[in-house]
């Protein structure tokens, strides 16, 4: 599968085809998050299949290519990304998979550690509010079993994961949407 350093965009109130916005700074299938304002990417497998730590960021009122924002504390693929209107968290993958590390959405600049995940996951689901991120889900590095664990973090703070409860069904690689009330994987 070749990766590919697209940026794509709809308008959520018509429908219609998507519209290129851009390109980011390297090809590849990074995690993602965004506030209201910006939107950044980070790490993800280049074309070569290895995993990087880079991050761009985009200005998502304005069309144009992704910027240099920074660089996460290590190198990540297969995790996710979640955030609150100031502060962004990236989380998970084969490498480093229980790393969770954070950064201020609006100003560049490199991730800092945030702490830890309650277990080593990849593919790992990101749901947040405007003051708590959950992950869910995903697998043990080099391990095939699906997870049913869902752990939360308090975004404006640091430290480790707690345990938030189980999904009704293990899953791997799935997506998460929320409001300020609830989230769905």
């Amino acid at each position: 599968m070749a990766r590919v350093d697209v940026i794509e965009y709809i308008t959520i109130a018509s429908t219609g085809n998507s519209t290129d916005f851009g390109n980011l700074t390297l090809a590849r299938d990074p995690m993602a998050l965004a506030s209201s304002v910006r939107a950044v990417f980070a790490a993800g497998y280049n074309n070569s299949v290895q995993a990087q730590n880079v991050m761009d960021y985009i200005t998502i009122a304005s069309t144009g290519n992704a910027t240099d924002f920074g660089d996460l504390t290590r190198i990540a693929n297969q995790g996710c990304g979640l955030s609150s209107a100031t502060r962004g968290v990236f989380t998970g993958g084969p490498i480093s998979g229980q790393t969770v590390e954070y950064i201020t959405i609006a100003s560049t600049g490199n991730a800092s550690d945030f702490g830890d995940l309650t277990l080593n996951r990849r593919y790992v689901t990101g749901i947040s509010s405007s003051t708590r991120g959950v992950h869910a889900g995903g697998n043990g590095s080099g391990d095939e079993t699906y997870s049913s664990v869902m752990d939360y973090i308090t975004i404006s703070s640091t430290g480790n994961s707690t345990d938030f409860g189980d999904l009704v069904t293990p899953v791997n690689a799935s997506t998460g949407v929320s409001n300020d009330h609830g989230g769905l994987q």
